[in-house]
């Protein structure tokens, strides 16, 4: 007799409901089992516990309050420090958000040794996949289904289209391009690398250039060929080679082409097709390289130009083109020594000025964008699976000319034109999941209308103090739905900063008018009066706890007065860190705690230039960190850790809607706010990224009591009902 299990690859599973991949809620509980106090996870003693990256996890330990639950990177955090990344705790609950690349954590109690276990963090949540339960509830057998999308990336620095690409959708590069609209030619040199969220600046070309072939990865890749008139002299023969940072120079390519197409790596590698000063339409030559030199290879079927590829030097695949003057749909196979014809598209289109438009393998390969004499800027992509092509999902925008990498399931397609030359990317991704995207929605307005406030606490327990205009000493709180007044600061003042959470709160800091080094404490009741700050100053950055906190830069008595002063607050007065900011700053923003900041944003001396640098601070002293997409001041709309990161509006020049993330490393793009804003409050070291709040500010409009919520994106499984018995 067959079972369920040797059928499906996995036993079934019955459940009252389908499962939910997060958040997830665990209760914890302490028992003895004989043997000494332990744990207990939803009734089960000290399980060793799967924790997904990127999901969220809550563990309730409102049971078991003489036994605070946490996390460590060691049993009983013996020989290593409490693992807080993305970790917070209220009331008794402790949150994970797991960070990727998180490491194996260990879950222990703060007071006792040996009553806790072990927390795996696999790197994708995938345990359901494949996984085939008994919904008892709805009487039926259920799946998930695997489900592809294109969705946004980070956009280029240089926007370009017909650049050389090569890598996957979380390590890919981009090297010169065209960044003149059709009729005109202005190559580039510049390069980028993209990291899965944003671009960053590579080592440039020596020869700039466009419509180009390539092959390799991110840190080993090879350029040859192409165009880069003006100001030089039409077609190159021009080799460079790429080691992750620098291009130097390579065996120049036997003939001066262009509109080839390459696959395969830097000691494997294949160049097809192109274009030659005696045969521009196109040719049929191949041209093998071995990591040094060039050699013939295998004649193309017909002559073709601006095709995609896929695939390594020995199965290699090259697609679609023109063979002058007909735009085509043909695919062939590549063997290492001769050319073999599959099955042609549906679609006849070419990457057109050199942009290859293709990624996978021999077998599994897709194609995306490109260029139609039948539809402009086509959103049109197809997947091909060894035997024969397939319509894919639509491009989230149409894109023609455009450059691409990755594989069959996950892959990328960057710049080109849309008509006007872009530095759009958009990511391709296949997944048992449908996330729910980010969103901001409004809540109620606070009590008062003002701007430039200290804020603190989490999503559904803030608190916001001083502000503007006028100048004020107004204290409020916020419960997740409404606003209340509490009681006043003893100094009315604006531009402070703050640290901690709703009811254990400092401020320090601020204009008063004139800056100020008064510093105060809150209670959960009323203010106390502690230590001043060394310095007096405003627009100053902050970060940390009512015990640990820290105070960035801001301005002196002068307006040009700039600060690059950090003092550490703990618990009872202010002392200096010799290590200053790496330049004077004011007016940034700030997430963390004291021995884990960030400081982004802000502007600098000596004309207030806006910036998009980030610092990350370890207790001691600054590191930089990833570049924010957006220069940007003054948001004070943010929320969660040094890893896990949110800030939303603050002026960019002008009030801002735009919101982005930081992952520890860099800065990506997510929904925008309903209404633009600088100046609003925000949340402290206690939220979390994916529940962060706007509240009041300022935009041309006026100053703002408008709140908004933020929701993170919420990953959602794809159920199938596979019958009902």
């Amino acid at each position: 007799m067959t079972t369920y299990k040797e059928i499906f690859g996995k036993p079934i599973k019955v459940l009252t409901g389908d499962p939910a991949p997060t958040p997830i809620t665990y209760t914890v509980t302490v028992a003895n089992p004989g043997s000494g106090n332990v744990y207990y996870i939803d009734g089960v003693q000290t399980p060793t516990l799967e924790l997904y990256e990127g999901n969220t996890y809550n563990f309730d330990y409102s049971a078991a309050t003489g036994h605070p639950f946490r996390f460590a990177t060691a049993a009983d955090a013996a020989g290593s420090t409490q693992y807080t990344t993305g970790v917070s705790v209220d009331s008794n609950i402790t949150t994970i958000v797991v960070a990727s690349g998180a490491p194996n954590l260990f879950y222990y109690c703060t007071n006792h040794n040996g009553m806790g276990g072990r927390a795996l963090t696999p790197e994708h949540p995938t345990e359901y996949e494949g996984q085939i339960w008994y919904n008892s509830t709805l009487g039926s057998f259920r799946s998930v289904l695997s489900v592809s999308a294109w969705s946004a990336g980070g956009n280029l620095s240089t926007a370009r289209y017909g650049g050389a690409s090569s890598g996957t959708e979380t390590a890919a590069l981009l090297s010169g391009g065209n960044t003149l609209p059709g009729g005109s030619d202005s190559p580039t040199g510049a390069t980028e690398e993209y990291g899965g969220t944003s671009w960053t600046a590579g080592g440039s070309l020596s020869t700039a250039r466009y419509s180009s072939g390539a092959f390799g990865v991110q840190t080993a890749s090879l350029i040859t060929g192409g165009d880069n008139r003006p100001p030089g002299s039409a077609y190159l023969t021009t080799t460079e080679n790429y080691n992750g940072s620098s291009w130097t120079s390579g065996t120049a390519y036997p003939v001066a082409i262009t509109n080839s197409a390459g696959f395969g790596t830097t000691t494997a590698g294949v160049i097809a097709g192109g274009g030659t000063p005696s045969s521009a339409p196109g040719v049929t030559t191949t041209t093998e390289y071995s990591g040094g030199s060039w050699t013939s290879g295998g004649a193309l079927p017909l002559l073709r130009r601006w095709s995609g590829t896929s695939g390594t030097a020995t199965a290699g695949l090259i697609f679609l083109g023109q063979t002058p003057p007909n735009v085509m749909a043909n695919t062939d196979s590549y063997n290492g020594t001769a050319w073999t014809a599959e099955a042609a598209a549906n679609t006849k289109r070419t990457g057109w000025y050199g942009g290859n438009m293709g990624s996978g393998t021999q077998t599994s390969a897709m194609m995306a964008g490109g260029w139609t004499p039948f539809t402009p800027n086509p959103t049109e992509t197809e997947r091909y699976d060894g035997s024969s092509w397939s319509t894919g999902p639509a491009l989230a925008s149409g894109i023609e000319y455009n450059s691409g990498g990755g594989s069959f399931s996950s892959g990328i397609t960057t710049g080109g034109r849309a008509p006007g030359v872009v530095t759009t990317t958009q990511e391709f991704n296949t997944s048992i999941f449908s996330p729910i995207a980010a969103t901001w929605a409004s809540s109620g307005n606070m009590v008062n209308t003002l701007r430039g406030r200290a804020s603190g606490g989490e999503q559904t327990a803030s608190i916001a103090a001083g502000g503007e205009t006028p100048r004020t000493a107004d204290t409020e709180y916020y419960d997740g739905s409404s606003w209340s007044e509490q009681s006043n600061m003893n100094t009315a003042r604006n531009q402070l900063g703050g640290a901690g959470t709703q009811t254990a709160f400092l401020v320090f800091g601020g204009e008063a008018p004139g800056p100020t080094a008064v510093t105060e404490s809150w209670d959960g009741s009323s203010w106390s009066e502690v230590n001043d700050l060394g310095t007096a100053r405003r627009n100053v950055g902050s970060f940390g706890t009512q015990t640990a906190a820290v105070a960035v830069g801001g301005f002196g008595p002068g307006v040009s007065d700039y600060s690059a002063r950090v003092e550490e607050w703990n618990g009872s007065s202010w002392s200096s860190n010799p290590n200053a900011l790496p330049n004077d700053l004011a007016q940034s923003d700030c997430t963390g705690i004291a021995t884990a900041g960030l400081v982004f944003g802000g502007i600098i001396p000596p004309s207030g230039t806006k910036q998009t640098a980030t610092f990350s601070f370890d207790g001691t002293s600054f590191s930089a960190g990833g570049a924010l997409n957006t220069a940007t001041t003054e948001s004070h709309a943010t929320a969660g850790s040094q890893t896990a990161a949110l800030v939303a509006g603050g002026y960019a020049p002008a009030a801002s809607t735009k919101t982005e993330l930081y992952n520890g490393t860099s800065w990506s793009t997510t929904t925008s706010m309903a209404t633009a804003r600088g100046g609003a409050a925000g949340l402290g070291s206690n939220s979390v990224s994916t529940a962060a709040l706007a509240a009041g500010g300022n935009n041309p409009g006026g100053d703002l009591n408008a709140t908004e919520e933020f929701t993170g994106e919420i990953p959602a499984l794809g159920y199938k009902t596979i019958s009902d018995s």
